[in-house]
Parts: structure tokens; C-alpha cells; sequence
């Protein structure tokens, strides 16, 4: 992707250095909790600010204050010069604000284009959109053709429901959309949780076209080689407060989780691969489904095995497939030694398979429901007689999954959407774990969770595996992968293309594999362990 400089966002006339984003005595407290407490903020036009920090830090209240979604408690906001009115989502478009949220507040049921133009009549520039009071459907398409360009993204049907494209194509969606805006405040709140590295890369590279053309960037991010790639200054917040002020030379990766979490993070030692004589707990041979196969793939007992790709690699289809959430068009799949073949995902659960899927908001939580009521949906026929759920038991339960999973939170019968994506991410596993499963299938098991939780995630992997349970777990980041697997499978175009042992890991090696340049016998079509 090379968007061109003269179509990105500017502030016109924008000198370097003036402020695009002055906060004073700003802080924002829910009864006697003060969540946010930032004294002075200024960011300058021209300047990529990343901001690091656990969750519950006050990152997403900090976001939510500028973009005017958060009435603060005290103190004032100006952008651009101009005082911010609290509580004003409008008014902070209106001042040039634009937010790309991890959560993507896409209109599921609404078309590519529709979504782009929700809320906005292009005025002169362009194609015509609006013919009288009624719009021009091939002008609206245009437009939204013209702004997916502007990110790289070509290709897409926009006439398609956004609810049927995979996450990280609504992430590039969600981001055009703030792209078109031409805002002077462009806040990104983790944009590259859900992409592969190429994809990643036009992101990081939509952001220093920002800041070059005079406006100024507000990156939030968990993945901390991205935060030094990008940043011109790094904002370190703890508990509500601004703790670090950081440039680019002061903020290592070591300097920033030390400031983040207090304390240096011990990297876990991953139990040894498990040896041949275990048995094989899932064995694939040519499995075909819709943009995905011939595939051939084992995973044994106490393996934890990665699958890496670039976006659109089939690493999602082939967990969804397995599951049984996407019907399959050929080959088979043994599963314990038995032919496996799940008509549903509720059949792989019968069966002893869990699975975490990427978008735990759409497809893991009950976000209108309790901790307790999430944490035991797998195991409610444990806890019930004769079909009739016992309470005192469901309580004691959850409350067993929560403790041994670490879930930070006041009160099981809190609503799950209230805890942080960490606690909500060790909720979900503490759900599958708890089901007692041969096979946990992971799809970017650590997206939007920051460093201290991620830590904590990868120890509850390694520990399953070591107890013998067999880990497929697919992802975008590779330190991830070559962090916790035993063996990483690569794939493009639906096909696995590489078979890659732990001591032959490596970002060359799997990008390379991943973008469909390496070949040769053993690394293509099949892996086996």
C-alpha cells in the first residue's frame, strides 16, 4: 500500500509544534474510584504519542474523554485551541477528532459502503453522492471504494453486510472510516491487534502519513515493537495517572513494562516439546471448506502448535472448521482416534473441544450477563440434577474458575462487560479450562489484553498443555508464536506451506513462508508433528 500524501488527512496551514491536544486537570472518577488523573497533556501537531499501560490503567477513559464519549470529573480539554464541550462525541468530530476503537461500533447489518458514509455527506470533492434528498448508490460506492484505497485495502464487495467479513477486514473498515473524517486528532486504539504484519505495517504507515501531513496521532497499543517503531514520545499510565513521559531512546520494551506493571516481567520457560510416543489428539488429512485446504495437520497430546499467515491465509477458517463452525467440503478429521465430524460447534464441544475465538465480544461473551453466568455456560450440566441448575453449586463453581484463573473483579454477578479485556479474555479460558477439553483451539488468544495479562495467559496455555491437553492456537503476532509453541505451521492462501520445529524459529523463516516464496519438499501441504 502507497496512499499518496495529497489524499491523507492535514491540518491545513498546520504548523509543527502547535498543539493539537491540550488537556488540564482533566480526571474522571466513578464515586469514590478516581479512574483518570492527568494533570497536564499537551500533544503537538506533527507527533505519533503512543500510550502504554495495563488494562484498567485509564487508557480507554483517557480516549474516551478526548473523543467525547467521557464527561471527566474535572478540568478542561481544548483541541486545536478550541475548548472541547464534555460529554460531546459530536462536538469533538466537529473539532477534528476521529477514533478508531478496538471495538469495532460497525453497523453489522448495514453494507461496506453505507458504514463508511454513516454520518457524513462529502461535500464538492469526489463523486456526487447525494442527488437531491436522495443518494446516488454508485457514488456512494465510489466514495467508499476511493477511501478503502486510501488504506490499501482493494478488493472488498462494499455492497456486502460488514457482519460478513472476517475482524481484521472490519479493522481496516473501521479505520477507513476515520481516514475519510480528515481529522486533526487521529486516536487508534489498538489498530493492529487483529492484522498480520504486512497489514500491521500499513497502519504504522497511515500514521506517520498523519503526522507528516501536520496532524497529530494518539497510538494506544499493547504490542510494545510496533509502540517503539512508530512513537515519537511514549505515555506510560498506571492506575489513572501519567507515571512516564518517555522518547524514543528512553522507551525500550524493558523500560516500558517496568513502568507499565511496577516490576519486570520474567519471561515463563516453556515445558519441552512432548515426546513421539504421545499420542496424536487431533490428525487432519485434506480437509477442504470455502477458502481453505487441501490441509493436512497433527497435533498431539501436550503440543502446543501455532499457525501464522498473513490476513486471508486461512488461519481463522482452519479453527472454525475444525470446530465445526463452518461446514467443510472434504477430507477428514480423526479427534481422539475416532472420526470427527462436527455438524455443529455445540458437537465439538459434546465431543472435548473448546474454543476461544478472535472476537471474544461477538463471539464469546454475554455482555448483558453476569461473571458467574459466563464462566459456567461449558459446565452447567455438571452443576445441575436432573436438568435443574443449582445454585449454591453454579456460585461455588464459578467462583473456583475465577479464583484459579486469576480474574480481577468486585463480585461475580457483576456484568462481564464491565471488567477489563484482560479479566474478560481469562474469563473465556477459565470457561473452556474448566470444561475439561482434549483439544483448545485459539484464535488471537491475547488480542487486546496488555502485557501483564498476556504473561498470565501464556502461563495458562503452557500449564494445560503440560497436563496433556492439545493447543492449536492461531495468531498475527509472531513473538507470540515463537514465545509459546512447540512447532509453528505456516500458512497462505488456505494451504499450510511450512512446518517450522522450535529451534528453527525465526521472523525471516515464517514471513517468508507466509508470503508464499519459500518451497520445497516437506515444507508444503503438510504438517505433521
Amino acid at each position: 500500500m502507497n496512499p499518496s500524501t495529497d489524499t491523507g488527512p492535514a491540518a491545513a496551514g498546520a504548523i509543527p509544534g502547535d498543539h493539537a491536544v491540550s488537556l488540564l486537570d482533566v480526571s474522571k472518577s466513578y464515586g469514590p474510584v478516581k479512574v483518570l488523573d492527568i494533570p497536564r497533556l499537551d500533544l503537538a501537531r506533527g507527533q505519533i504519542a503512543a500510550v502504554v499501560g495495563e488494562n484498567g490503567a485509564g487508557k480507554s477513559t483517557l480516549m474516551g474523554v478526548l473523543s467525547g464519549t467521557v464527561t471527566p470529573t474535572t478540568g478542561t480539554i481544548e483541541i486545536a485551541g478550541e475548548a472541547l464541550q464534555p460529554g460531546r462525541p459530536d462536538h469533538a468530530r466537529h473539532l477534528g477528532v476521529a477514533l478508531v476503537a478496538q471495538e469495532f461500533p460497525l453497523v453489522g447489518q448495514l453494507s461496506v459502503a453505507e458504514n463508511l458514509l454513516l454520518g457524513r455527506r462529502p461535500t464538492g470533492t469526489g463523486p456526487s453522492v447525494l442527488r437531491r434528498v436522495v443518494f446516488d448508490k454508485g457514488g456512494i460506492r465510489a466514495e467508499a471504494r476511493r477511501l478503502l484505497s486510501e488504506v490499501g485495502v482493494t478488493g472488498v464487495d462494499v455492497d456486502r453486510p460488514v457482519e460478513r467479513f472476517p475482524v481484521p477486514v472490519r479493522q481496516m473498515i473501521e479505520i477507513a472510516k476515520a481516514w475519510g473524517h480528515r481529522p486533526v486528532v487521529l486516536i487508534l486504539d489498538e489498530p493492529t491487534s487483529s492484522l498480520g504484519p504486512v497489514e500491521a505495517e500499513r497502519v504504522l504507515k497511515l500514521a506517520r502519513q498523519h503526522a507528516a501531513a501536520g496532524g497529530a496521532v494518539l497510538f494506544i497499543g499493547h504490542r510494545l515493537d510496533e509502540v517503539r517503531a512508530v512513537a515519537d514520545r511514549v505515555i506510560v499510565l498506571r492506575s489513572g495517572r501519567l507515571v512516564a513521559d518517555l522518547g524514543p531512546a528512553e522507551a525500550t520494551e524493558e523500560r516500558m513494562i517496568r513502568e507499565m506493571v511496577g516490576a519486570d516481567l520474567a519471561r515463563a520457560d516453556l515445558a519441552p516439546p512432548p515426546s513421539v510416543e504421545r499420542a496424536t489428539t487431533l490428525s487432519v488429512r485434506g480437509l477442504t471448506a470455502d477458502g481453505l485446504g487441501p490441509v493436512d495437520l497433527d497435533v498431539k497430546a501436550g503440543e502446543i502448535v501455532g499457525v501464522a499467515g498473513l490476513m486471508g491465509s486461512g488461519r481463522s477458517r482452519l479453527l472454525h472448521t475444525v470446530m465445526g463452525a463452518q461446514p467443510r467440503t472434504g477430507g477428514s478429521v480423526t479427534f481422539e482416534g475416532a472420526d470427527f465430524r462436527p455438524r455443529h460447534p455445540a458437537d465439538a464441544v459434546e465431543a472435548g473441544v473448546g474454543m476461544v475465538p478472535e472476537d471474544r465480544k461477538v463471539q464469546s461473551l454475554l455482555p448483558a450477563h453476569s461473571v458467574r453466568w459466563n464462566v459456567t455456560l461449558t459446565t452447567l450440566r455438571r452443576i445441575s440434577t436432573r436438568g435443574v441448575l443449582r445454585p449454591r453449586a453454579d456460585k461455588n463453581h464459578a467462583a473456583r474458575i475465577v479464583k484459579d484463573l486469576g480474574v480481577r473483579l468486585h463480585s461475580q454477578e457483576q456484568l462481564i462487560s464491565d471488567l477489563s479485556g484482560g479479566n474478560q479474555q481469562k474469563a473465556v479460558f477459565g470457561r473452556w479450562l474448566a470444561a475439561d477439553p482434549k483439544l483448545l483451539l485459539l484464535d488471537e488468544p491475547t488480542r487486546g489484553v496488555d502485557v501483564g495479562a498476556k504473561a498470565e495467559i501464556y502461563g495458562l496455555i503452557d500449564a494445560a498443555a503440560e497436563k496433556g491437553l492439545a493447543v492449536l492456537v492461531a495468531s498475527s503476532e509472531l513473538e507470540e508464536l515463537m514465545w509459546i509453541c512447540h512447532r509453528i505451521v505456516v500458512m497462505a492462501h488456505g494451504r499450510v506451506v511450512a512446518d517450522i520445529a522450535r529451534d528453527g524459529f525465526g521472523k525471516e523463516a515464517i514471513m517468508t513462508a507466509a508470503a508464499g516464496t519459500q518451497s520445497g519438499p516437506g515444507t508444503r501441504g503438510k504438517a505433521s508433528a
